[in-house]
């Protein structure tokens, strides 16, 4: 049985995390991927460069630009004119949850879980593109965030059914991986070395008010596109319950009821339209 006391928890997160099991790796093609959007110098030529060397993520750039996502009446077939009209830092972003997605929906390592949960942080990403926007908030980083907000739970997962044998989570498991998933997600960001910004999202994106003060409006961001995309039921089930307005990460944004009706309407769409554009 999974504690009860503060201490016990943390001991078994810290297993879990360290010691106890083999955490997620980040794929060796994301890293090239960060290691290349890293350098000043880098151009969409010097990316079309890379990727074109990966016949599967070039032809997956060719179709996200050819998409109905970017507009695509036009057809491209130039790797650079393609990146270039979706632009660096995006192509970054969705190569990664193209990758990532690819990894970590194995179900004999992360169960039923695993696709929802990535279906779940996609729309989170989008989301938080959209809810940047509307709380004009710098949203350079806001995909990046909402993408790996929840990735502590399928660490946990996946530490869990590592030490069952494959078992699915027992009820105090599941209920553990709810209650620590954010601290998790922090420390296995903290492993991929990422920017600091993403792991403050990880850690507080459900107590936005906790973040540090520089950081609060894009851990609110993540927050209330979570909770929009829990509410419309976007790779979770739908809970009519949520009160957006009265939500406390929009104690920070200061969203008008009449943004979040339209971002509600909105966001569905862009959610159908970018998973249907990103892997078919």
């Amino acid at each position: 049985m999974v504690t009860e006391t503060k201490q016990q928890p943390i001991a078994t997160l810290d297993d879990l995390l360290a010691g106890g099991t083999e955490l997620p790796v980040l794929p060796e093609i994301a890293l090239r991927i960060f290691d290349e959007m890293r350098s000043p110098m880098v151009t969409a030529a010097k990316m079309a460069e890379f990727v074109k060397k990966d016949p599967v993520l070039a032809s997956s750039v060719l179709r996200i630009a050819n998409s109905a996502l970017y507009g695509g009446r036009d057809k491209i077939s130039d790797l650079a004119f393609s990146i270039a009209r979706v632009g660096l830092n995006q192509i970054r972003n969705l190569l990664l949850a193209m990758v990532l997605r690819s990894k970590m929906v194995d179900p004999l390592v992360y169960g039923e879980e695993g696709p929802q949960l990535m279906d779940h942080c996609l729309s989170v990403a989008f989301g938080a593109g959209v809810v940047s926007e509307a709380a004009t908030v710098e949203g350079s980083e806001a995909f990046m965030c909402g993408l790996l907000h929840d990735f502590g739970k399928l660490a946990l997962i996946k530490a869990f059914r590592e030490r069952s044998g494959g078992v699915p989570l027992n009820e105090d498991e599941t209920r553990f991986v709810k209650e620590w998933h954010a601290e998790a997600g922090a420390k296995l960001a903290k492993t991929w070395d990422l920017p600091e910004i993403v792991i403050t999202v990880a850690e507080h994106h459900h107590n936005p008010s906790l973040a540090p003060d520089e950081d609060q409006p894009m851990v609110a961001v993540v927050s209330f596109a979570n909770a929009l995309s829990h509410k419309l039921g976007l790779g979770a089930e739908a809970d009519d319950e949520i009160n957006l307005i009265d939500h406390p990460a929009n104690e920070i944004l200061g969203l008008a009821e009449t943004r979040v009706e339209d971002m509600s309407g909105y966001l569905p769409g862009l959610f159908k339209t970018a998973r249907s554009a990103l892997f078919g």
